[in-house]
């Protein structure tokens, strides 16, 4: 088992997939990176930006991005349906675009996951794994199909060689987006697309989500939406989606002992071990920090100071001469404001470090919600308790092959100067 802090996303996909999948434009790129990833002395290694940019060779767009930069341009805050993707052509996009909800049911409530899923025109692609893509807590499948000035999102050169689906976690998309401000606390998740929920649904919602029950949400969309062999990419948080899924007999035999982290930091349950090595984590950005311990249902909500000495920076889209971090920060939020849920349940970053000493306090947060409010979902709480912390018990054997990716200046993900220090390595 090998695990390598990567140069990027695109890269690091052509390095795991097997041999003789041309992604770069010779053989000699890809023999480049599956000796970096053979290294086994170093405890990261990295690719230059012209190899990287080179792997795009053979990936453009039949109609250069046109159709879904034209939709999202007429669509308020940029938040296109998309169903309506799914009606253009797949000549003219390069691949057959299909949007899926599956409704499924865990602690005695239906829940809304929902993908994009991508079928290339390329008859190479059933040779290979399904790429799948699962965004981070506070994002959706826009991210990563479109940029902040909707162009081409990566995903959409990927499904000119492979099949892609991106899936957005439950309550992280909602047909025409918030039309509410970010920090409003009546923006909640729509956890079902066809109805609006009390308030204090949405509040026991929040508390009760754990990474089994997104889990469950995943496996659904994946054991009936496509087949063969697949690559589960969980970006941050969701990384470790990615880990659970080898606890899961079906999934395990169709992911073939491969791993991807992008910027997922591994899984949980090595975040003790980081203690133990005394190794110190310099702290994620996400939303400012609040005094005092916040009730479990509240949402932790994005906000421009915390953004700006984590995620943006200067190669941000909408970065202009002379901005400062804050100022680039202030633009991308107002810019996804719309479509970006820009919120994210404690839960999943307590289930994603080491937290599992809160483990009674969480417990204490579910039991007394539900008795002031009465439970009128009937949810039996041993279910929810049982579920808790299971990311700290994610198995670390049976892998043929493990690699996390970041990008250099990702800084919330790695640390440029010190790279020992990042929380990837």
């Amino acid at each position: 088992m090998k695990a390598k802090g990567f140069g990027a996303v695109l890269a690091l996909f052509a390095a795991i997939l097997p041999a003789g999948f041309v992604l770069a434009q010779s053989q000699g790129l890809e023999q480049k990176i599956w000796t970096l990833l053979d290294d086994g002395k170093a405890a990261y290694v990295s690719l230059a930006e012209s190899d990287l940019r080179a792997l795009g060779a053979g990936l453009d767009l039949p109609d250069g991005g046109r159709s879904i930069t034209a939709l999202a341009g007429k669509a308020d805050g940029g938040a296109f349906d998309p169903r309506d993707v799914a009606r253009l052509p797949a000549q003219q996009l390069g691949y057959k675009a299909d949007w899926i909800v599956e409704r499924f049911r865990r602690y005695n409530l239906d829940w809304d996951i929902t993908a994009l899923r991508l079928i290339s025109l390329n008859p190479e692609a059933k040779n290979y794994p399904w790429f799948i893509i699962i965004n981070g807590g506070a994002a959706n499948f826009y991210e990563f199909y479109v940029d902040l000035k909707n162009r081409p999102g990566w995903a959409q050169y990927l499904a000119q060689k492979l099949n892609v689906m991106i899936v957005t976690i439950p309550g992280n998309f909602k047909y025409g987006g918030w039309d509410l401000p970010v920090l409003d606390a009546t923006r909640q998740p729509a956890y079902l697309l066809d109805r609006d929920l009390s308030m204090d649904e949405y509040e026991m919602r929040n508390a009760i989500y754990t990474n089994s029950l997104i889990l469950q949400g995943l496996k659904a969309l994946v054991t009936r939406h496509t087949s063969g062999d697949i690559l589960l990419i969980g970006h941050s948080t969701s990384g470790e989606l990615s880990m659970l899924a080898y606890e899961d007999p079906d999934l395990r035999a169709r992911l073939k002992g491969r791993y991807l982290g992008w910027g997922s930091g591994g899984p949980a349950r090595l975040e003790l071990l980081r203690k133990l090595r005394g190794k110190e984590i310099v702290a994620r950005a996400g939303a400012s920090r609040q005094a005092g311990k916040t009730p479990l249902h509240v949402l932790e909500r994005r906000d421009p100071p915390s953004y700006a000495h984590g995620y943006s920076g200067f190669l941000n889209p909408l970065y202009e001469a002379g901005m400062t971090h804050l100022q680039i920060a202030q633009r991308w939020l107002a810019a996804e404001a719309r479509r970006r849920p820009n919120f994210k349940q404690q839960l999943q970053n307590l289930e994603h470090g080491a937290d599992l000493g809160e483990k009674a306090w969480v417990e204490n947060e579910i039991e007394s919600l539900l008795k002031r409010t009465g439970n009128p979902w009937r949810i039996a709480v041993e279910d929810v308790e049982k579920d808790l912390y299971a990311t700290n018990f994610t198995r670390m054997d049976g892998f043929q092959r493990m690699v996390w990716t970041t990008a250099k200046l990702d800084r919330n993900h790695w640390n440029a100067e010190e790279p020992m220090r990042s929380i990837e390595v």
